[in-house]
Order: structure tokens, then sequence, then C-alpha cells
């Protein structure tokens, strides 16, 4: 029980959250990439000293959620931190996959130790098979990228060269990958910085008690809020549409046991693994069904782990959501990530359809390209995600446009990407008529060409290729997403250009000079009948 006033609760836990958004600020103001300067592909989170999560910023769901279970490993690897330390993994089996890198320093107060700051962020290339990731096709985990183990990137404040030295000797792009680690190391010393001002104004246990006052205030709305949604056993099924090399689909099954208390999700049922990168770990499966909890029950109670107890998941082990080693695990945060969540939601999509919505377009349609710049004679590494139609709700009609469950990540600008890449953007619109005709239609996709400078080699990694957006209460479906390819004035897709078995999940597919690609992505569904 918290010794603090309730205005004194509510001061610290509005200075806890504004930390969180100074250290966005900070990383995007001294970011290197295009990745998180522009299209905010990062995350910060405050934590306690046993790795519970006390405080999030407006970030990327999957990556907080996952932060989870790299804190816990951090805290257990690392139980005696020192000042000026500062931790790293992107091991994919402890938080989501290898781009997504793990920064945290352990906060120091008048010589306390009173928490974390910690910063997780998709790093444009961290090596691996295919330039910027997004190898649709490999089957072992290693291929997806270097796998950081827990380090200490500082000692104390000494830099442990040989931790920088190992990383920066096995990506591509070691100076903006350096850039990009140094405005996560940046952000979390903001948050150290800002910590030590709430200490010195109200004392460092007050700081402690207000830590662990805001994860109980957390968890009473939540519990609260819990008791508008009837109690019962809701299930739902939803797919993987191709794994990249057969004709195989993979069911996500979920049965809901909602009760006073909180959420029970039974994955039992659900695929076995599958052997590329589609896959999720437990932990980053987990992350996801918390975005939906959250969601579901009231998207306006900040996020810890005063709500990350009220929810149970149990996931027979070695399937599509709790792949284990050395099972590919790069596309969780692409693809299951929203269809984890997704198939959760549908679940009540016919008892409680104001709380839910139609299908989206559920993918992250993420390609990475590699080219050598006729600009400079340097290799050119670009990664990107691509935004698309929510689906439609009994309020109104989906958003056009936007990276559903993706929260906060945007679009990158057409002429960073013209200035730092070999390609030029030909078109950037809304895809007419790819939401799903309904009482309400779902939301638009968009449609992007990129004309090609220069011949590249690209690699991909999406789904909702083939299954399209479903709708509710009778709507009709959304278009699902397409990849083509325009060459020499034919646009053909491209995987019947390339004789693909996926059309949304390949590797290092060769691309000359002046063809245009196109990515066309899924509108969502459209909720009641038309």
């Amino acid at each position: 029980m918290s010794t603090l006033d309730p205005f004194t609760q509510q001061i610290i836990r509005n200075h806890l959250f504004s930390t969180t958004d100074e250290m966005i600020q900070t990383t995007v103001l001294t970011a290197y990439s295009p990745t998180f300067s522009e299209g905010f592909d990062f995350s910060c989170a405050l934590f306690d000293t046993t790795g519970r999560m006390v405080m999030q910023s407006r970030g990327v769901g999957v990556h907080l959620g996952s932060l989870v279970g790299a804190m816990l490993a951090i805290v257990a690897r690392f139980p005696a931190p020192r000042p000026g330390d500062v931790f790293i993994t992107n091991n994919p089996y402890l938080a989501t996959h290898q781009s997504d890198v793990v920064v945290a320093r352990p906060m120091f107060c008048e010589g306390s130790h009173v928490g974390y700051a910690v910063n997780i962020g998709h790093w444009t290339d961290v090596g691996g098979m295919a330039a910027g990731g997004c190898a649709g096709t490999s089957t072992h985990v290693v291929q997806d990228g270097l796998i950081i183990p827990l380090s200490r990137l500082y000692d104390a404040g000494t830099l442990v060269e040989g931790t920088r030295d190992f990383i920066l000797a096995n990506v591509r792009l070691p100076e903006d990958d350096w850039g990009d680690l140094m405005s996560q190391v940046s952000a979390t010393a903001i948050a150290e910085s800002r910590i030590q001002s709430l200490a010195a104004r109200y004392g460092v246990p007050a700081v402690i008690d207000g830590m662990a006052a805001a994860i109980e205030y957390s968890r009473a709305r939540f519990l609260a809020a819990l008791k508008e949604i009837p109690d019962g056993v809701y299930e739902a099924v939803d797919y993987i549409e191709d794994d990249g090399i057969s004709d195989a689909t993979y069911p996500i099954k979920v049965k809901v046991t909602k009760s006073a208390t909180g959420f029970h999700l039974d994955f039992t049922g659900t695929a076995p693994q599958a052997p590329t990168p589609v896959n999720a770990t437990f932990i980053s499966a987990r992350a996801s069904a918390y975005a939906a909890v959250v969601a579901l029950v009231d998207p306006t109670i900040p996020v810890n782990a005063g709500i990350f107890d009220q929810v149970e998941m149990v996931v027979p082990p070695r399937t599509i959501v709790s792949a284990e080693w050395p099972t590919p695990v790069y596309g969780c945060t692409f693809e299951m990530a929203k269809r984890v969540p997704e198939t959760i939601l549908k679940a009540f999509a016919n008892t409680i359809p104001e709380r839910t919505g139609a299908g989206c377009h559920a993918s992250g349609n993420n390609l990475a390209g590699r080219a050598i710049d006729p600009k400079t004679g340097e290799e050119a590494v670009w990664y990107n995600y691509y935004e698309g139609g929510q689906g439609a709700t009994a309020a109104g009609i989906g958003n056009d446009a936007v990276y559903f469950w993706g929260e906060t990540s945007m679009n990158q600008p057409i002429e960073v990407w013209e200035h730092k890449y070999p390609v030029l953007v030909d078109r950037y619109a809304l895809r007419d008529g790819s939401g799903g005709a309904g009482q309400h239609r779902g939301g638009h996709g968009t449609v992007h060409e990129y004309r090609l400078l220069a011949d590249h080699h690209l690699s991909g990694l999406g789904d909702r290729h083939r299954v399209a957006p479903w709708g509710v209460e009778g709507g009709e479906p959304g278009l699902p997403n397409r990849w083509s390819i325009r060459r020499n004035g034919v646009t053909t897709e491209l995987g019947t250009l390339y004789g693909l078995k996926s059309p949304s999940k390949f590797y290092d597919l060769h691309l000359p000079k002046d063809d245009v690609l196109i990515i066309e992505t899924g509108g969502g569904g459209g909720y009641g009948t038309p």
C-alpha cells in the first residue's frame, strides 16, 4: 500500500510518463536512420528494479510487451548493476526479432538503484543473409541476423569496446547502426536524469513508492473496466496463409475465457511452428495478446505490469506462437504481432461489436532492398513497412493508411527516401476501392510505386496476400495486399513474374534498373450489411 497521498501519486505518475515521452524525442532528434528518425520504429519504457514495467511511451505494442521477457533476463543476468552500466541484447527468444535491439540502463538516484530506462528499436540492418532483414524463406534463426547475447555495452560508464566492435563488424551499415544505438543510449541517459530530478524534489523512497503506485493504479482501473465485458468463453481462428516454401497454411486458434479477474488465453490447436520466419516466440506472441486485451478493455489505461498480471496465456510448445530454437522468428513483429491480436478481437466481434472491428490489412508488408548507389558508388540498404486499411467498426468507417497494431509507427517521407536511396517515388496514394463495403466501409490501403535507379536485390516478408481481411456483421472483405513489378510497361504480380511459391515471402530477387516496384496494401473489412 502506497504511503503517498493521491495528489503526489498523480504528479509522480505524470512525471514518469513525460520521461518516456522525452526519451522518444531524444531518440528521434539524435538517430541516424529513417527507420528511427522518420518511421519511429522504436519504443521506450521504465521498469522497476525487479523487471516489472512501470510506464511505457506511446510506442509499438509488441515492443513494449515483449520487453517483459528481456528485462527479466537482464535482471537475472546482471543482479548487481552499477551506475553507468548499459546492457544490450537482441536475442529473439527474449524479446522480438534480431533487428529490435534492447538497450537498458539501470537508473541510480543518490547511490540507490531505483529502476531501469529501456529503449528497444529496429536497426535498418543487423547482418544475416538478407540486407535489411526480411528474408522470407530463411530456415534457421542465425540466417536472420546477428544475435547479441546479454552483454554490457558500458561498464560503470566506460564503453566496452569489444562489444561495440563485435556488433559493428557484423552489420552492413555500421555508421547508421552506431548512430541509432547512441540515440538509444542517449534516451536512457535522459531518463535517468529526469528520474534524478524527481528524487531531488520528493526523495528516493517517494520515487520507488510512486512507481509501485503507478502499477497499482493501472491494475485497479483495468479490473474496474473489466466489468463492462461479459464473462464467458470466446473462440476464433485466423491463418498465416503460407510459409514461402510450401502450400501449407497455419491456423491460429484461440479460446478466450473472460472472468472478473482477467483473461485466460488458450492457443491449443494452433499450428506447429513453420520452417520459415512467420513464427513468433511465446514472449512476442504474449506481447501481442496484451495489445489486444488493452484495446478491448480500455486503451486509455496506462499499460504496465498491473495489466499484464491479469492476462494468462497457455500455448503448447513449438507452435507457430511458441517457436523454439533454432526456428526463425523474424516475422513475429510483422505478421504475428498483427494476426494474434486480430484473432483475439475476432473472438469477441459478434458479442461486443462496439468494442471490436473488422479485419485490417494485417501485415507489415515488409520489404528490404540493397543496391549500389550510382551517386556514391557505395552500397545502399533500405527497409520499409507499409500502412494499409483498418477494419470498419460500429462507430464508423475504418481509418485509411494506418500501420495498425504498430501504434506510433509512421511512414517515411518521400523526400528522405529519394535523398538517401537510389529510388524515385512515382506514386504514393490511397488505394481506391480497397476497403470492404458495408454499412461502414473498411479503410483504404495505399499504393507505393518505386522506380529503381539502380539494380536492386529485394527480400520480402508479408502475408494477407491470399486471405482477404474479413468483414463483420455482414460487411464485405477488403482487398488483400499485392506486390507487382512494372517492367517495360507491363505490370505483373511479383510472385508470378519470378515463379515464386509465395507472393509475399522471398529472398534476394534481382530487380534491374528502371523496374517499378508497386506495393499495394490491403483495405479493411466492412462493418454491417452494405
